[in-house]
């Protein structure tokens, strides 16, 4: 009772670690507290902080040249530019078409009823009680709502073409010119013009005289002045009706684009260069007991942005604040609700804060070697170039194997971030580590072999080398050889350290996190794994079953860009559940007796449905990983064993429930898994065909893939129509290679085709059954071409 007590707990304390979003905020504060902890500043810094007003305690020199910007100046200049840049505003072109095939599209509706009637020549017309139904689909198709009494001017009028080529000529006139929602705003414009461009083509072109363009009020009074000569001859209340229509289709095809204005505004003002003055070393910048003016405050500050030394509570908050901020707003725009996270995100993201933690221990016992070989640089580690020998771009390696390279990219800049801030805020570092490890991850992101991983390492090397000399370059005002070749071999070496530091932590974390790469899954697609070989001897049928799904699947997973690989292994395992009961299965019943002829059909249905849960047993036991595991619990999904289900019908079991013949599922949650019902479902269709030509291949694959698409158990995975489309054309070629047709080799002494020879090919080939039974048959009655047989037997060496 006890034990089961602690089992529980366990469980329930298992459960809240892997679900529970407060763990997600509790690793958020421990790596938060203990990277600011482990680079607590160790000393005071200088200030130059004063306000306007203050007495200045002591003289104040500029300690270097450097430059004071003359910020009011330079806004004054932005805003200059700022008020000569063009408002852009966007033309439709498109709007007015749109318009009018919705008008022909609305009228065309009851029109119909009236042309069908005229047509069949129907007495009399049919009533407005039956047009009036087609009303809301013509408000529909019209995009806007109208009364019945105006539905019925139409009707009397039959909706003639030739009212909706009047409500299109008006519209036309008045789009034609140019609608503009808000004509207040433009007329603002007038002093400068606008620039005004097309949707779609993007052509721009300067517009001065805005008058011409209607305002919405203007464009409705606009439509009753150009209906009038088109409308004077025409009863009066259709003439009106026409007007209101037209005034509600009226759509403005001139909009303020704000985006693009503001664009071009912030492009106009990024080409003015601040305005700046020179501050010479040793000019006095304040005396002591002088009161601090205007001028004086911004040559302070300005020298303060060079020299600022900070107090050390303000850094360790800042750096605090960086941390959580920066790994905070990370995670809320691109890991909370990333795909590849959602099954078992706690774990994934327990994982990345290991990895943090472990590298960046890299980066803080590193400084304490460089204090060490040189104190006095305490507060410059960037200036000496050991950090570029840390192998942090195997963080990035090693989570691009396990999770991807998108999330190795998020990962990537907050290691990159943290690192440089050990390293003093340096941004050298940054760009060494962030440019280094997201180069790292995509060389393993192409191949995930692992002798991948010592071909990406000499790559990175030669990177990280050359990345150390750009980074020389720029850093240092007379380029050392000395130094630079130091740098380019503490990089060189740095690069295959991150490799080597991949290779052995990524069959570590593949035990402790559970996860399986692409390097495990080759592992398992080896057909010489215990489990594939128990198959193939135990139950060659299955085997030789799975082997063809496998293929089917591989093929069908690269044709739509899903991993050929997980595909193709999911194929191998998908039925090892059958071990079990091998002779249950027809495809391994070689003596022709069907088990399940003694079974009632629901204790059959349960044999099937086992399949399923001993598979997923031996996989577990196997050690086969979650990937495979999943494969084999949905590639049944919740599909009907229709057969049995289907004979216990026959016989009568009228309280007999669908859903006992049903598997348990779930439904394929990602493509490859689909795909592996699929090929497993044609596979065995496919099979079972009396003559698999490839017209009735390609039918019969069209056919079943139809029903599990309307059986609804491709609705959780994101397969789509195109998907579909390039799974059953993939389907078709392989199959059709496998079942094809076989030439019939000619009998010496008849001249016929003996067709024995062949048609054991067939069997063997799995493409020919009863055909090839019945023409085994009637040979043997025949004893003439017994002989013969031995005799080519012989001559072939057999």
């Amino acid at each position: 009772m006890k034990k089961n007590k602690n089992g529980n707990n366990l469980k329930q304390v298992k459960e809240f670690l892997s679900t529970s979003p407060y763990v997600l905020w509790m690793l958020l504060i421990i790596i938060t507290v203990l990277f600011t902890f482990t680079h607590y500043p160790q000393q005071s810094k200088t200030s130059y902080s004063y306000n306007i007003g203050d007495v200045a305690k002591r003289d104040i020199k500029a300690p270097k040249n450097f430059f004071v910007e003359d910020k009011e100046a330079t806004d004054i200049k932005k805003n200059e530019v700022k008020e000569s840049v063009k408002i852009i505003y966007d033309f439709d072109a498109d709007l007015l078409e749109k318009i009018s095939s919705n008008i022909d599209a609305a009228m065309e509706i009851p029109g119909e009823l009236f042309k069908k009637a005229d047509e069949e020549d129907l007495e009399p017309d049919p009533t407005f009680a039956i047009v009036l139904d087609t009303k809301p689909e013509f408000e529909e198709k019209l995009g806007i709502e109208i009364s019945k009494g105006a539905y019925s001017i139409f009707y009397k009028y039959q909706f003639s073409p030739d009212i909706t080529l009047k409500i299109k000529t008006i519209i036309n006139k008045i789009l034609t010119n140019g609608l503009v929602a808000n004509k207040e705003i433009l007329l603002k414009e007038a002093h400068k013009g606008i620039i005004l461009r097309t949707i779609g083509s993007r052509e721009e072109r300067t517009v001065n005289n805005l008058k011409v363009f209607y305002g919405p009020d203007q464009a409705k009074a606009m439509v009753r002045i150009e209906g009038q000569p088109l409308l004077k001859d025409i009863n009066y209340n259709l003439s009106n009706l026409i007007v209101d229509l037209c005034q509600k289709l009226l759509q403005p095809n001139i909009t303020l684009n704000k985006n693009e204005t503001e664009k071009r505004i912030r492009e106009a003002k990024n080409q003015i260069k601040p305005i700046l003055y020179k501050i010479k070393a040793g000019e006095m910048i304040l005396r002591e007991g002088e009161r601090v003016d205007k001028i004086q405050q911004v040559k302070l500050v300005a020298l303060q942005d060079q020299v600022e030394e900070k107090d050390i509570f303000i850094s360790s908050t800042g750096i605090a604040l960086i941390t959580f901020l920066s790994i905070l707003v990370v995670y809320l725009l691109f890991l909370k609700d990333h795909k590849k996270l959602q099954p078992a995100h706690n774990k994934h993201i327990f994982f990345l804060f290991l990895g943090l933690i472990l590298y960046l221990s890299f980066a803080k016992i590193s400084t304490y070697i460089a204090q060490s070989a040189d104190p006095g640089f305490i507060w410059d580690f960037s200036s000496l170039s050991f950090f570029m020998i840390l192998p942090i771009p195997a963080a990035a390696m090693v989570v691009c194997l396990f999770l991807g390279f998108d999330i190795a990219l998020f990962f990537t800049i907050i290691l990159s971030l943290l690192t440089s801030l050990a390293f003093s805020g340096s941004f050298e570092v940054f760009i060494f580590f962030f440019l280094s490890s997201v180069t790292a991850a995509y060389w393993i992101n192409e191949r995930q072999e692992r002798k991948n991983f010592i071909i990406a390492g000499f790559k990175l090397a030669v990177f990280n080398a050359g990345l150390a000399l750009s980074l020389g370059f720029y850093s240092l005002a007379q380029p050392d050889i000395t130094i630079l070749a130091k740098e380019a071999a503490l990089a060189f070496c740095g690069g295959l350290f991150a490799a080597t530091f991949a290779i052995g932590f990524t069959p570590l974390i593949e035990i402790i996190f559970d996860y399986t790469t692409d390097s495990k899954l080759l592992e398992f697609s080896n057909l010489d794994q215990p489990l594939i070989k128990k198959l193939m001897i135990e139950a060659p049928g299955t085997y030789n079953h799975s082997v063809i799904v496998a293929t089917l699947a591989e093929a069908a997973a690269s044709a739509i860009d899903a991993s050929g690989l997980k595909a193709k292994v999911m194929g191998y395992y998908h039925d090892i559940g059958k071990l079990g009961k091998t002779l249950y299965f027809i495809e391994n019943q070689a003596d022709g007796k069907n088990r399940h002829d003694k079974l009632s059909p629901s204790m059959s249905a349960l044999v099937l449905i086992g399949h399923v849960k001993k598979g997923v047993e031996l996989a577990k036991k196997h050690k086969l990983g979650k990937e495979i595991i999943e494969g084999i619990i949905q590639h049944h999904g919740t599909s009907l064993i229709k057969y049995f289900y289907q004979k216990s019908l026959k016989r009568g079991n009228v309280m007999v429930k669908e859903e006992n013949f049903r598997y348990p599922g779930p439904k394929p949650q990602t493509r490859e898994a689909a795909i592996v019902m699929l090929a497993d479902v044609v596979e065995a269709a496919v099979r079972a065909l009396e003559r698999p030509t490839p017209a009735r291949i390609q039918g019969r694959v069209k056919e079943l893939i139809n029903d599990i698409f309307a059986d609804g158990q491709l609705e959780e995975c994101e397969l789509t129509l195109k998907d579909l489309h390039q799974i059953a054309k993939s389907f078709n070629n392989i199959l059709t290679s496998i079942y094809h047709s076989r030439i019939e080799y000619p009998d010496k002494s008849s001249g016929k085709s003996p067709g024995r020879n062949q048609e054991k090919k067939k069997e063997k080939n799995g493409t020919s059954k009863d055909t090839g039974r019945q023409s085994a048959r009637k040979e043997n009655t025949n004893g003439q071409n017994q002989p013969k047989d031995k005799t080519d037997l012989r001559r072939l060496g057999l």
